[in-house]
């Protein structure tokens, strides 16, 4: 089970959820989160922050591809497991395999605004700059990252981010698995 909208349904229907259900626990339609199952609607991140937050599941391990696990990936070996125009980011893998830790890198797009995402993991992360800029904004402060800056954030804390800057940003995240 290797795409997106299969995993989705897989938990939706291994949590014994309906359509319906789902669609009222996260607020977005039936027919949109159907179609995210068949892979036939690409979704936010927000969008999928909201249905992994109902079905309990952490972002980045239903992103997560299994392939080989090589201790080593390359730049260009990167697997790419999302990618949205309308919310300007692309999220690579940084491993490969399965591994204790989730680790991925998003390239966040020159001056995209993220003011409607706020999310609160049920899991630990933090985050690096890698190239560029982050602004982030974490229970209702705003700090300004630039590259080797890092940031904390515990479970449940709602937090929302932009690149400020014209050129791309890279920002790496790392989180345990559940």
């Amino acid at each position: 089970m290797n795409n997106l909208g299969e995993k989705i349904k897989f938990c939706r229907k291994e949590k014994g959820l309906t359509l319906k259900k789902l669609s009222d626990m996260t607020g977005l339609s039936v027919g949109f989160i159907s179609n995210i199952e068949r892979n036939q609607n690409s979704p936010s991140v927000s969008n999928l922050q909201q249905i992994c937050a109902a079905l309990s599941i952490n972002l980045m391990e239903i992103l997560q591809v299994n392939s080989d696990s090589s201790p080593v990936v390359k730049r260009e070996e990167r697997k790419e497991i999302f990618s949205s125009n309308s919310d300007h980011t692309k999220i690579e893998l940084l491993t490969k395999g399965s591994h204790k830790l989730n680790s991925i890198a998003i390239t966040i797009d020159g001056n995209s605004d993220y003011s409607d995402l706020s999310w609160g993991h049920d899991y630990d992360e933090i985050g690096i700059v890698i190239k560029g800029a982050l602004e982030i904004e974490v229970n209702n402060e705003i700090f300004n990252l630039t590259e080797g800056d890092s940031v904390y954030l515990e479970k449940f804390t709602p937090h929302k981010y932009r690149n400020p800057l014209k050129d791309p940003s890279i920002v790496y995240w790392f989180s345990v698995k559940k």
